[in-house]
């Protein structure tokens, strides 16, 4: 590739990341809280326990929707109020599964405190959590992909309606 093509390429990527920094931006909270998430869930379904995390979500769900409501049409924030209720609604279900976790009996003589221990093997969970969302992100870019191509058909609400019935039944169609 000739150096003018490359500083083409080059800044129209960074002008996409530009674009798109405020929403990214936007969505650093939740991702944080995710992060944290995940693991603790991997821990209590490890031993059988879900039913605390069904009845905290479910808590945290009739929380979100009122806060969602109240957020984004009482005090007028928006999109900005519905993206602060949903981090806010996350780190609650994280602080609450971590409370159970901690103060559960059930979890006696499998969590007593943090250890130095718990983070080994670290890197092999950053590996394994890579590949999973580089999986999750070709899978999505791929439905958007197909959605898009469909619309350039002659009868695209007959392909859409079509890929959606496929989508639907978790049949990719064949290109």
């Amino acid at each position: 590739m000739e150096p003018r093509n490359m500083k083409c390429s080059t800044g129209i990527f960074i002008t996409l990341i530009y674009i798109f920094t405020k929403p990214i931006l936007n969505l650093i909270p939740q991702i944080f809280a995710y992060v944290v998430n995940f693991p603790i869930q991997k821990f209590l379904q490890a031993q059988s326990i879900v039913l605390p995390s069904a009845l905290i979500s479910g808590a945290t769900f009739v929380l979100h929707i009122l806060s969602t409501w109240v957020f984004v049409y009482k005090v007028g924030l928006g999109l900005l109020g519905a993206e602060l209720v949903l981090s806010l609604s996350w780190w609650i279900i994280v602080v609450g599964l971590f409370v159970y976790i901690v103060t559960s009996s059930r979890c006696k003589n499998t969590w007593s405190r943090f250890r130095l221990q718990a983070f080994s093997g670290l890197m092999q969970f950053f590996k394994l959590s890579a590949a999973s969302t580089v999986m999750i992100c070709l899978k999505s870019w791929y439905y958007q992909i197909v959605l898009l191509l469909a619309g350039l058909f002659p009868n695209p609400k007959l392909a859409l309606d079509s890929l959606s019935i496929c989508f639907s039944h978790g049949r990719a169609p064949l290109l």
